[in-house]
């Protein structure tokens, strides 16, 4: 009897391990304490292997990858004609491969978004557990801090919390879309996940966190109801929105009164600092970078800023003009309106991947509005974002071409 003996498409194999490293690199991304990070290593050690695997890179990215080069030509630039270029090449270097990442992600992303994807926030909740579980131990005195040291705000796997704060809400994007469309027996997991992370938004003491989460929330939930195919799922996202977030309030609630959280959020839930308004401090710094870029168009140098201004700019648009002059910081601020033009006709058109689109471009638009407060060019987690928001728009576009083909391929 003849058996037939199935062979496995290289191409098949290749998605796989996507998947799978796809995985392991997300759940990686809430250990960032140390340089380099594990997260570093892993995706360093990807695209090196991918790349003698034969991957490429997609040919729709031309245009957003040339406006990173020139970003990348800025910062050289100014490293090169800095004071001191040996101090820039450590942040130079972490630049490039931040760059190199994206163009990892969205070379494999856009090979099969919906099976990546599923792997990807996978990874992204197990590394959301894991920095939560790990600032609250910390927060409690459970568990020491990374670097042995204590403080009034929690941070995990993170140097910083203002970092630590942030990698989270996608998490809770991702968490709210699938407590309002997902599996009805799966709700008690979901709405377990949404406090977990938001006590670990609120534990991070963060005004800008908490600004970010208010308005990717806000964002997703109005899109998501907006573009709802029917009467029924509309309905569904307002009564799923409304408990959560009349869920993540109770939650806020109740920890605000444990005294020691109580008045550590009081401290916190004010506009403004008196450091952010003293001589020296975060908008007189804004001020004086204001001032350096308007006359210097070749830029500061990377990760120089603190050194020439005595405190980085804590904005991440003036922190990308000042360091990498005229040159990287339009380019940089060029490709963020191109990603963001790109997603808008996903999120606006009923698709398999609108609600993809849609989480993803919430959650940047939080990220980047909190980007004026703070410098965010080093953020894993944003050029994560960044490489799922191309590997949509690619396939988005390539599917569009295909659907209006007159040609059978």
């Amino acid at each position: 009897m003849y058996q037939s003996t199935a062979v496995v498409h290289p191409s098949g194999t290749m998605d796989q391990l996507a998947a799978v490293f796809l995985a392991l690199l997300a759940a990686t991304g809430s250990l960032v304490f140390m340089e380099p990070a594990p997260y570093d290593a892993l995706a360093i050690a990807m695209f090196a292997g991918f790349l003698v695997c034969g991957l490429r890179y997609p040919r729709e990215l031309a245009i957003p990858l040339l406006l990173l080069m020139l970003f990348l030509i800025g910062n050289s630039l100014a490293a090169l004609l800095a004071e001191d270029p040996l101090e820039s090449i450590r942040s130079l270097a972490v630049r490039i491969y931040m760059v190199l990442t994206f163009l990892l992600l969205v070379s494999l992303l856009v090979r099969d978004p919906r099976k990546l994807l599923d792997w990807l926030w996978a990874g992204y909740l197990v590394a959301a557990v894991i920095a939560v579980i790990w600032a609250t131990g910390e927060y409690a005195g459970v568990v020491s801090a990374p670097a042995g040291e204590n403080s009034p705000r929690a941070r995990g796997g993170f140097k910083d919390p203002n970092v630590y704060g942030p990698f989270l809400i996608p998490a809770v994007l991702y968490v709210l879309n699938r407590l309002t469309t997902g599996s009805v027996r799966r709700v008690p997991l979901y709405g377990l996940l949404l406090i977990l992370f938001s006590v670990g938004v609120l534990l991070s003491f963060s005004r800008g966190a908490w600004l970010n989460l208010a308005l990717s929330v806000g964002i997703f939930g109005i899109l998501s109801a907006l573009n709802a195919d029917s009467a029924r799922t509309r309905l569904r996202w307002l009564l799923g929105g409304l408990v959560s977030i009349l869920l993540i309030a109770l939650t806020i609630n109740l920890a605000v009164h444990i005294d020691a959280v109580n008045e550590r959020f009081t401290q916190r839930a004010v506009l403004t600092q008196a450091y952010d308004l003293k001589e020296g401090g975060r908008f007189d710094t804004q001020r004086k970078a204001i001032i350096r870029i308007g006359s210097d168009p070749i830029g500061v140098g990377p990760g120089r800023s603190d050194e020439v201004f005595g405190l980085e700019p804590h904005n991440l648009y003036l922190h990308v003009f000042v360091e990498a002059g005229w040159l990287g910081g339009l380019s940089f601020t060029a490709f963020l309106l191109l990603t963001l033009g790109g997603l808008t006709p996903l999120v606006r058109r009923l698709g398999e991947y609108q609600a993809d689109a849609t989480l993803v471009g919430a959650a940047l638009g939080g990220l980047l509005v909190q980007s004026f407060f703070i410098d965010s060019t080093h953020w894993r987690h944003l050029w994560l974002l960044l490489a799922i928001a191309w590997a949509l728009i690619i396939f988005s576009r390539r599917s569009n071409r295909k659907s209006l083909s007159p040609y059978k391929t």
